[in-house]
């Protein structure tokens, strides 16, 4: 779970077509996701556009739109963000509020629960200025205790609100803290834990940036990681004696037999992790951390185990095999990791945002990128890729700033938008090395490609859907200025319903474009009529233009991997392209049209 809304990863679904996203409408200054159109309900959603909902709001219990009424059974995820609500009116059809339904919202100050409601998500009534939750006594779930959000038998506690000031002690009868059921409040100075509770949920406490003082009872054997993220006046951080299952060394909670690190709430710029540990994670929202040494041993990288800390550099040893989801979100100022070859599945999410972060190399253990890995991660312009990776998922590398990539041969699956620009894209040049399955829609959305080369012999599946046209594939909104495919299948892409649509600026690769081992080298178009184009050059190189007479018609130094050779005034016919490099000579014939 991340810390707060992802915005511009959310909206990117936004991008896709609708049969990948709930349809989504806007009727009388309110917005809708469709839950299921067999049942006609819907879930009341955060606006696309314009500001927040506010002032006194009452959700409807139905809504009628095309002809069709469906009745409002939820209010959905991120609904009311940022929302400056006096008060909300939940009426008796709603079931289910979703995470983080009220993030950050300035109001309302109280909130009426209604008997209808089965399902509060974790964060669901997080609004910043609430002091005071009421549940319907006829609700079968949830109770109140003192204006805190209770299971039914008083035994959970779901949701603190986070305006409720001064100290609190939990009632007798609590055995689960829920996660994040303290986050964000901004008043509570001191929380009163009884002998008897059992668990605190991952990121409990999560910048209740007030709270000063907090003892953990014997009784607790399930402690979730970044439980103190945020919490800056913490300075009192204890375990009560004769609890078998955790133990403090400083301000770090370590599990009772020293493999897993916990929490660590140490204001220091370096640490050394001990050589027991086998999990790591509970440096969420560290602003003093700058090095981890990650000792030998170490298998995984916990849930959001960095987030939102000031990390520069960490190196993870060839132990490592997982990073779990948003281990390093947010992390701005990691210039630096070391992925180990023995890293074999990474959770989605994990490096968005990293800001600074300009290369990475993907180990040969690594099938799958997965979904957001770097998204937003806008100084990322360098890879290596591993010999394995076969799949890069949904918005791997949106917002990256990559000029060009050269994609490995074992890929076959390029999802949506895993390399959006987001309409101010840096791609250039995309080089595929082996034929590719898949390319689905908005893969290279926002960019202005130069070249893009298939090695395909039938076009890659684009995935178009017939709502948003046979124009909305990978190439949506890009603009591309040559597609180089392979020799005599021309035919077969345009005759695709999509790939037919780029007629005019294919070019085949009869005449060897790829013309230096490992394909780093490209020349295009060929045959071409004004203009070849050489990328992927050693600086220091020459290149040479020579006729069939053997006369050197063009000779020029080279001092970057790209240069365009002007041939609009020689002779049409056959030539040969010398490239002089450290490594000898290679030879291509170009033909001039």
């Amino acid at each position: 779970m991340k810390k707060t809304f992802r915005f511009f990863a959310a909206l990117a679904v936004l991008c896709l077509p609708s049969a990948l996203v709930a349809q989504h409408f806007e009727t009388g200054g309110r917005a809708y996701n469709v839950l299921s159109e067999a049942d006609h309900t819907v879930e009341l959603t955060m606006r696309w556009s314009g500001s927040p909902y506010g002032g006194n709001f009452t959700v409807p219990s139905t809504v009628t739109y095309g002809g069709v009424t469906y009745d409002v059974v939820a209010l959905g995820e991120l609904a009311f963000y940022r929302a400056n609500l006096s008060s909300v009116s939940i009426p008796t059809s709603i079931t289910r509020i979703k995470t983080q339904c009220f993030l950050l919202a300035t109001g309302p100050t109280a909130i009426y629960i209604p008997a209808s409601v089965t399902e509060i998500d974790e964060m669901a009534l997080s609004a910043l200025n609430l002091t005071y939750i009421i549940v319907s006594e006829d609700n079968s779930n949830y109770c109140t205790v003192d204006g805190l959000l209770f299971s039914k038998d008083t035994t959970t506690l779901v949701q603190y609100p986070a305006g409720k000031s001064g100290s609190v002690v939990l009632p007798p009868s609590t055995q689960h803290i829920g996660r994040f059921s303290f986050a964000y409040s901004h008043s509570l100075s001191s929380v009163t834990i009884h002998e008897g509770v059992s668990s605190i949920g991952y990121g409990a406490f999560m910048f209740a940036s007030t709270l000063s003082n907090i003892t953990i009872p014997s009784t607790v054997s399930f402690v979730g990681s970044n439980l103190f993220e945020g919490c800056t006046a913490l300075n009192t951080l204890s375990i009560a004696s004769g609890n078998s299952h955790y133990y403090m060394d400083g301000m770090m909670i370590y599990s009772s037999g020293g493999d897993t690190l916990v929490s660590c709430h140490k204001s220091v710029d370096s640490i050394f992790l001990p050589a027991s540990l086998r999990v790591v994670g509970g440096f969420g929202g560290n602003n003093n951390i700058r090095y981890v040494h990650v000792p030998d041993g170490v298998t995984v990288i916990n849930e959001n185990a960095f987030e939102n800390s000031s990390l520069m550099y960490i190196d993870l040893p060839n132990s490592v095999s997982f990073i779990d989801e948003y281990a390093f979100v947010d992390c701005e100022s990691l210039i630096r990791v070391g992925m180990p070859a023995s890293l074999d599945t990474m959770g989605h999410g994990c490096f968005e945002y990293c800001t600074n972060l300009t290369y990475i190399e993907i180990p040969d253990g690594l099938h799958t990128i997965p979904n957001s890995a770097f998204f937003g991660s806008t100084a990322l312009s360098h890879i290596t890729w591993g010999n394995n990776v076969a799949v890069i998922d949904s918005f791997a590398f949106g917002g990256c700033s990559f000029e060009e990539l050269y994609l490995p041969a074992t890929l076959r699956s390029v999802r949506a938008g895993a390399f959006n620009g987001y309409y101010d894209g840096t791609l250039r040049r995309v080089a595929f090395s082996a034929p590719v399955d898949t390319i689905e829609p908005e893969a290279f959305t926002g960019h202005h490609l130069e070249s893009l080369r298939l090695m395909n012999s039938e076009p890659p599946v684009s995935l178009t859907t017939l709502e948003y046209g046979a124009d909305y594939g990978c190439l949506v909104d890009a603009t591309v200025d040559s597609i180089i495919i392979p020799c005599c299948s021309i035919d077969a892409f345009l005759a695709d319903t999509y790939w037919g649509l780029f007629e005019g600026i294919y070019y085949e690769n009869c005449n060897g474009i790829d013309i230096a081992s490992g394909g780093d080298i490209i020349v295009y178009p060929n045959p071409a009529t004004e203009r070849v184009i050489i990328h992927g050059i050693q600086d220091g190189s020459c290149i040479e233009l020579v006729n069939f007479l053997g006369q050197s018609i063009i000779r020029q130094a080279i001092f970057s991997n790209r240069v365009e050779l002007d041939v609009s005034c020689l002779e049409r016919g056959a030539y040969y392209l010398r490239i002089h490099t450290a490594d000898g000579i290679t030879t291509s014939k170009v033909v001039l049209l």
